[in-house]
């Protein structure tokens, strides 16, 4: 090659016929194409790494395929070009020439892996590749070795560089586009990969239609460049090897973050596992426990090498019967869940109160049992705690108003299903002079005379009788009977009445005494409004009694 760019051929000069091989410039655009495709794939794919080596080496990788793909493309055009002259390559150059190939196709990586892509970055990423493309191109054909002197039209030449410009900042906005419509996003690698090779075939071979070569023809008609099917073997071997190392070399740093963050997850679930508030038990099928979690170890006072193997039965005994429940509940639906109240027993033979959401998992050869378990405890302490709240009364300790109504319907509902025959008496007990007390000695005192009297009541009453401190100086006392309501009523009514009339002795020292007036009403109660019938005619029978003389007993009519 005696001249290059912009140099002119002389009228004189003899130009030399050319032509193209057709299945070598198919060939060279496959290759553009896949190794295209290829880079803009791992562009995508470099951005899921979490690690910098990983992201770095698949968008090098992306960017040697890139590069590849130009360089190989350029060649195997090259090879597939026929002169009537000896053609030979410069080895150096040759392999020079892959150098603005490969930053070409770096920047194209970049622009493709960027999370938010401005049409300012479109432009520039598209016009450095079609430069890159450009340059890559003319400095390979510096290596072309002919008798031949190769001159340029400098039209066709801008030409060429501006449609590789073009058709590469095209490539970036169809892949932009594809990836935002959801219907054209699984193409939108092919799609891309298309344009970027008519980008990088374009250039080419416009760029070989601005060269004309002149001088002493060799031969008749074109000839194949020396050892063109050698080379050309050579190159698109050594691509596909290349292409094929690279995607190796991703997909191995792919599994490798799989399995990064499947041990990750796994010691994720691990930690959740040993930190979960409650305890969790995992057995198999038969019910033999394979692995517990600290809070199950804390709440049993057990270690997990001790159990292991143990059926879970022996520290919860209904486990077996909520298993099987789960099992057929199985097999009606998904879910198989299992939720209840047991009892468990702990290592020093207490029992636990828990509460078990139990779910049987059978899932291809996979059948086990986990179930979470909840320490009742202190949610029953908490809750006796508030029902003796709310049933109380906190001065006195006796049921207050709330707790005697709850006694009552429980006591009918129980009297109804095993003893119909029996009935229900109340008696409305109100204190005699107990405002007096009050006013003079004041509510300290008052509150004395009120836990004196509580302690009294229970001592004249039977063990299944009730005594309830209904409000102020009010109390209302619960007996059950067979049959005579009147006697036992009359009786007990005598014993509270002397009861309660005794002197109480103060923390003072000083001695006050209350009396009391009654008022009694019985009946075989059924319903909540016919406890309510019964409250009320013993609450007005005692306000009668209230109207006579102190001590008096008077029997609803």
């Amino acid at each position: 090659m005696n001249s290059f760019l912009f140099d002119f051929v002389s009228p004189a000069d003899t130009i030399l016929s050319s032509r193209y091989e057709p299945s070598m410039v198919a060939l060279s655009y496959l290759i553009a194409l896949t190794a295209s495709v290829i880079a803009i794939h791992l562009a995508e794919v470099s951005q899921q790494f979490k690690l910098k080596r990983d992201r770095h080496l698949t968008m090098l990788g992306g960017g040697l395929a890139m590069g590849a793909a130009v360089w190989g493309m350029h060649f195997i055009g090259m090879l597939a070009f026929e002169l009537c002259a000896t053609v030979r390559y410069e080895l150096v150059i040759t392999l020079l020439s892959l150098l603005p190939a490969f930053v070409a196709s770096w920047a194209s990586m970049q622009w493709v892996a960027q999370a938010r892509k401005s049409p300012y970055d479109l432009t520039i990423s598209g016009a450095l590749i079609g430069l890159g493309i450009g340059v890559m191109h003319y400095t390979g054909m510096l290596a072309m070795q002919t008798a031949a002197v190769m001159a340029f039209n400098p039209w066709l030449v801008l030409v060429s560089v501006f449609s590789a410009v073009m058709l590469a900042i095209l490539a970036l906005w169809f892949h932009q586009r594809c990836t935002r419509l959801r219907r054209l996003r699984p193409w939108r690698h092919l799609f891309s990969g298309l344009v970027m090779a008519a980008a990088i075939t374009s250039m080419h071979y416009l760029g070989m239609a601005a060269a004309s070569f002149s001088g002493p023809i060799q031969f008749d008609e074109p000839v194949p460049t020396v050892d063109r099917l050698y080379l050309s073997l050579l190159v698109t071997m050594g691509l596909v090897t290349l292409l094929g190392a690279i995607l190796a070399q991703t997909m191995i740093s792919r599994q490798r973050q799989l399995a990064r963050e499947l041990q990750f997850r796994e010691h994720q679930m691990r930690v959740i596992f040993q930190h979960a508030i409650d305890a969790i038990v995992i057995t198999d099928a038969k019910g033999h426990i394979q692995m517990v979690n600290r809070a199950f170890e804390a709440m049993f006072g057990v270690q997990l090498q001790a159990i292991v193997g143990r059926s879970l039965g022996k520290m919860i005994p209904d486990w077996k019967q909520l298993s099987t429940l789960s099992r057929k509940r199985r097999q009606h639906d998904q879910a198989g869940k299992v939720v209840a109240e047991r009892h468990g027993i702990h290592a020093d033979g207490r029992e636990i109160p828990l509460r078990i959401a139990l779910t049987r998992v059978i899932e291809d050869e996979l059948d086990f049992c986990i179930s979470f378990l909840m320490d009742l405890t202190v949610f029953r302490q908490q809750q006796n705690a508030l029902e003796k709240l709310l049933t109380e009364d906190p001065l006195t300790g006796l049921f207050n108003r709330r707790g005697m109504l709850s006694m009552m319907h429980g006591i009918v509902s129980q009297l109804q299903s095993s003893q119909p025959q029996r009935g229900i008496i109340l008696l409305f007990v109100d204190l005699d002079g107990f405002k007096a007390v009050n006013d003079t000695h004041g509510h300290p005192v008052g509150d004395e005379v009120l836990m004196a009297i509580a302690q009294r009541l229970p001592d004249v009453l039977r063990e299944e009788d009730m005594v309830c401190r209904f409000g102020g100086d009010e109390f209302v006392i619960l007996l059950t009977f067979a049959s005579q309501p009147e006697e036992l009523a009359r009786m007990v009514a005598g014993k509270l009445v002397e009861s309660i009339s005794q002197p109480i002795k103060l923390q003072s020292g000083q001695e006050i005494a209350v009396g009391c007036s009654i008022g009694i009403a019985y009946d075989w109660p059924k319903t909540a409004d016919d406890i309510e019938a019964l409250l009320q005619k013993a609450d007005n029978a005692m306000y009668q009694a209230k109207k006579g003389e102190a001590g008096k007993v008077i029997f609803s009519s």
